[in-house]
């Protein structure tokens, strides 16, 4: 699991040099989430490419809150697509993509010993959200997302996102 987070780093740092001369933006920030079926708070870090002023790139890496020896943490790999504008509000965009959700249990049994198990679970995200421009190159997106698979969850939350 480290090694899948710090290849995501990579990735992130990567791209983020390899891009020049380009109309695309790019913008990191972070995110506040409450997971369905997880039952727990989580932080993430995300990213965001936009391709055009449609389409946009829009990974991120969620951990939740440890609860009951159970910790859930989630990769995101999305696309947004604007679906429309709202004057003086902010963008309106669909959210479509591949979630990977990673469970890790720990559990003490005491004299019978320990017990120690990751799982991983593929699955599809569908859901919406709505960015808010805060001054120029800041915003707020509150978001609803669904992962539907092996490990199905609902989420909302909100991301705070700085441009670059």
């Amino acid at each position: 699991m480290k090694n899948l987070f710090k290849a995501f780093i990579v990735l992130a740092v990567v791209l983020s040099f390899s891009i020049t001369e380009s109309k695309a933006q790019m913008s990191v920030g972070g995110g506040v989430w409450y997971g369905t079926n997880i039952n727990s708070i989580g932080f993430s870090i995300n990213g965001k490419y936009e391709f055009t002023e449609e389409w946009s790139a829009d990974p991120a890496f969620t951990y939740f809150i440890p609860k009951n020896g159970v910790t859930w943490m989630s990769l995101d790999l999305d696309g947004n697509y604007q679906i429309t504008e709202f004057d003086g509000v902010g963008g309106l965009y669909g959210i479509g993509g591949l979630g990977m959700t990673f469970a890790h249990i720990d559990a003490d049994f005491g004299a019978l010993g320990d017990y120690s198990a990751t799982s991983t679970y593929v699955g599809l995200n569908l859901g919406a959200g709505l960015e808010i421009p805060i001054g120029e190159s800041m915003a707020v997106s509150p978001e609803m997302k669904i992962t539907i698979g092996n490990a199905t969850f609902f989420r909302i939350g909100a991301r705070f996102m700085f441009g670059l």
